[in-house]
């Protein structure tokens, strides 16, 4: 009975990492051409919902993997009461060992205080992932802003180029704010899957909200010296009755 119900953990960890790298690849993909000119407009084709929108296809990309994770997360642990595991990480061929080496202390002082090689290598994941969004956006972007094109809506070069930076750095805010979601309580069933534990998900918590916070506010003043270099200052005053007030809210928005 108990070599049936690890066997049927084994397959649910494994699902669960198939399905986490696939959220992986999505969230790489996102900022590339590929994703928005080819792959997106598919996903709209063929998911569009009537009741949901365009904002069901971001439900079902963003939101229902890790819905899902959490389902079998929840699973996994159950099946774990009932062969007495409930360390919920021990794998069937000896894996307990080899978690206990990721969990060994990597870094000991700085902001993050005590840090496992498990955490180190997913705050590694998380910086890479908003440094790899940042220059895929920016440079797409520049690569369309001309003199040219500048003069043409009536501004310098580096004015457009600020009012993309604003932008981008806007939906790094969203971004990171996605993340500030996961649960980190301790009936989480995520948590364990990872080898993660509440106590230690706590501090990185607390340091996304700085972050989302910072992104969010280099976005705000970013957005209000453009408004202010353009002779548009009055945009800070202005607010639209229905929808976003302008297409960077909307697409922040959208991405949410």
């Amino acid at each position: 009975m108990a070599s049936k119900v690890d066997m049927v953990r084994a397959a649910t960890k494994l699902l669960v990492m198939v399905v986490f790298l696939g959220s992986l690849m999505i969230w790489t993909m996102t900022p590339t051409n590929t994703y928005r000119q080819i792959w997106l407009p598919k996903l709209l084709t063929h998911l569009n919902s009537t009741y949901f929108g365009r904002q069901g296809i971001t439900t079902l990309i963003y939101t229902f993997p890790i819905l899902f994770m959490a389902v079998l997360g929840c699973i996994y642990l159950h099946l774990g009461k009932k062969v007495n595991d409930y360390t919920a990480l021990e794998s069937i061929n000896g894996g307990k060992e080899r978690l206990a080496l990721w969990k060994k202390p990597m870094v000991v002082k700085g902001p993050l205080g005590i840090v496992s090689s498990i955490e180190l290598g997913f705050f590694t994941l998380f910086i890479a992932l908003l440094v790899w969004s940042l220059s895929i956006y920016l440079h797409n972007s520049f690569v369309t802003i001309t003199p040219k094109s500048a003069a043409e809506r009536g501004e310098q070069l580096w004015e457009s180029k600020l009012e993309r930076t604003a932008l981008w750095l806007g939906v790094l805010g969203n971004i990171s704010l996605v993340f500030l979601f996961f649960p980190v309580a301790r009936g989480s069933s995520l948590l364990p899957l990872f080898g993660l534990t509440s106590e230690g998900s706590i501090k990185y918590h607390i340091w996304l909200g700085h972050l989302v916070m910072a992104f969010f506010t280099a976005h705000g003043i970013g957005y209000i010296v453009y408004w202010v270099a353009t002779n548009n200052i009055s945009q800070m005053l202005e607010w639209a009755k229905l929808g976003y007030q302008t297409w960077p809210e909307r697409y922040l928005c959208w991405l949410v």
